[in-house]
């Protein structure tokens, strides 16, 4: 196995486990490759009745051109999948095990609307909706279980 192949793998074992422990779900896996109609890194994931996949990159540099490749193959590869939503997971330098939901998190607004569960729906119209938003791991979590947080005041703000 290649250095860089070997990167990947430890980095979508990783993103398994996160995922398995935060979504309490083991049914989320790594998935085998799939040649030319490859359906993502992971698979499993099932959020408020829609299932999904997840594209897991772990790279040094990341600039317009290989962000914009990384997108195009996370949504051929929900296509492929015919899954609801589909997450792209990028490595962040620096962050390990302790800290693996500061990774970075994007995906299409017509994916966080699945996410959200019917919290959250783009009003702009189906153009919007493939356009891209950016959060960490953990804030996408947070959004795929309901779990917002308590600002700590009582006026409801």
């Amino acid at each position: 196995m290649s250095k860089q192949r070997s990167i990947g793998t430890r980095f979508e074992t990783a993103c398994v486990g996160y995922l398995r422990r935060t979504l309490m779900d083991d049914r989320i896996e790594r998935r085998a490759l799939h040649g030319n109609k490859d359906m993502g890194d992971i698979f499993g994931l099932s959020v408020h009745g829609n299932k999904g996949i997840v594209e897991c990159k772990s790279v040094k540099r990341i600039g317009r051109s290989l962000l914009d490749e990384f997108r195009e193959q996370t949504v051929n590869e929900r296509d492929n999948a015919d899954s609801d939503f589909a997450l792209l997971v990028i490595h962040k330098a620096g962050v390990g095990d302790k800290r693996f939901g500061e990774n970075d998190c994007q995906m299409q607004i017509r994916d966080l609307e699945k996410i959200a569960g019917g919290s959250f729906t783009c009003l702009a119209g189906d153009s919007a909706r493939d356009m891209w938003v950016s959060m960490t791991l953990g804030d996408a979590c947070r959004i795929m279980t309901d779990d917002f947080g308590d600002d700590g005041d009582d006026d409801g703000d």
